[in-house]
């Protein structure tokens, strides 16, 4: 009887035959290597230094690098940065004029921790107007802040670029408007309205 020709299992060390895609004891996959490979020096020196504990080591590490290497290539940004999004809003809620009706040069920030803060001056001809019954141009930055943040809700992963928030660009601490991914939490027009 002829005798069968072995190799070494590359995960587990067993002695397994030849000819086995897969190990019978550990399971694991098997270089397909033909017969002259595995008589080949050089093949069995490879084998040889891979069964060590340091050459699996290796193998696991260099492996795990191209593994993050790749992944790094396809990686996913949570939309642009924070400044992009202020300058973006500016523009889109006041058209980035200096003079507006909510005062002059009001500002938008797009802030990492608190959201999107926008400051227009209290004293200004929208909230005037909003007081003397006239909402028009209140109304026409709650519903473009609205729209934003309800868009801003449905593109971000990170839910703190659809948080709205209006002050008073002289007193932060007094609020004129609050969103939150599209819904209005606060509105001081609902004071005056009464």
């Amino acid at each position: 009887m002829a005798e069968e020709k072995t190799k070494k299992c590359v995960m587990c060390g067993k002695t397994i035959p030849a000819y086995s895609n897969f190990c019978p004891y550990c399971g694991a996959k098997q270089p397909w290597l033909e017969d002259d490979e595995i008589q080949s020096k050089d093949a069995k020196q490879l084998l040889k230094w891979y069964e060590k504990p340091v050459g699996k080591f290796v193998t696991l590490v260099v492996s795990a690098a191209v593994i993050l290497w790749v992944g790094s290539l396809f990686t996913l940004q949570d939309g642009p940065g924070h400044n992009k999004v202020g300058r973006e809003l500016t523009q889109y809620l006041f058209n980035a004029k200096v003079d507006t009706p909510y005062g002059k040069k009001p500002t938008v920030k797009a802030d990492k921790k608190k959201g999107v803060i926008i400051k227009i001056d209290k004293s200004s001809q929208a909230v005037k107007n909003l007081k003397a019954g006239k909402p028009a141009q209140w109304n026409y930055l709650v519903k473009r802040a609205q729209n934003r943040s309800k868009a801003f809700s449905g593109i971000y992963a990170d839910q703190i670029n659809a948080k709205f928030k209006v002050v008073d660009k002289h007193d932060k601490k007094k609020v004129l408007l609050k969103i939150n991914q599209g819904k209005i939490t606060y509105n001081i027009a609902d004071k005056y309205s009464k």
